[in-house]
């Protein structure tokens, strides 16, 4: 299970991204930040530890939560290691970068308010590049039977957010 957050010492929002190397499913989030409590809480979330071997680059965040997987192994970018045998980030920035693109070269921006909205379209999108267009629809038509989506929804603030 790749897994890679984007960071850096810039304005940019904070993002989780985590690839089953098996299947090539995404799941990507928005993040307070790169920290180890929250990126533990979002593997804790979709990741089995027990089961799972942790790829990683060799961001001090790991440490503390490499431990407690199946197996955890690290590239470390600094030293131009990016790929040691079958360990890599490669799938995870290959994820990052399509979503980089996109972003820059269709929607221009998306605000942070709305930015988990785009990373999920991104992600189903990616983990499902190798279904047709036909398995890609049903898939979705099997997903929003008896849903309702109004722009008022996803843009409604609650009282908290004021």
């Amino acid at each position: 299970m790749p897994i890679r957050p984007l960071q850096g010492k810039t304005d940019k929002t904070p993002v989780v991204a985590l690839v089953s190397r098996e299947t090539g499913e995404v799941r990507s989030r928005v993040v307070p930040d790169v920290k180890g409590h929250n990126l533990r809480r979002v593997l804790d979330e979709h990741v089995d530890a027990a089961l799972t071997h942790l790829h990683t680059d060799s961001a001090g965040a790991y440490i503390g939560i490499g431990g407690d997987f199946f197996e955890h192994s690290a590239v470390d970018h600094s030293a131009g290691e990016y790929v040691r045998g079958d360990v890599s980030t490669n799938q995870a920035e290959n994820f990052f970068s399509q979503l980089k693109r996109s972003i820059d070269g269709t929607h221009h921006h998306v605000s942070r308010e709305h930015l988990d909205r785009y990373l999920s379209e991104f992600a189903f999108r990616h983990s499902t590049r190798k279904s047709s267009d036909t398995e890609r629809m049903a898939m979705v038509g099997q997903q929003v039977g008896g849903k309702r989506l109004t722009y008022r929804i996803p843009t409604q603030r609650s009282s908290s957010d004021s």
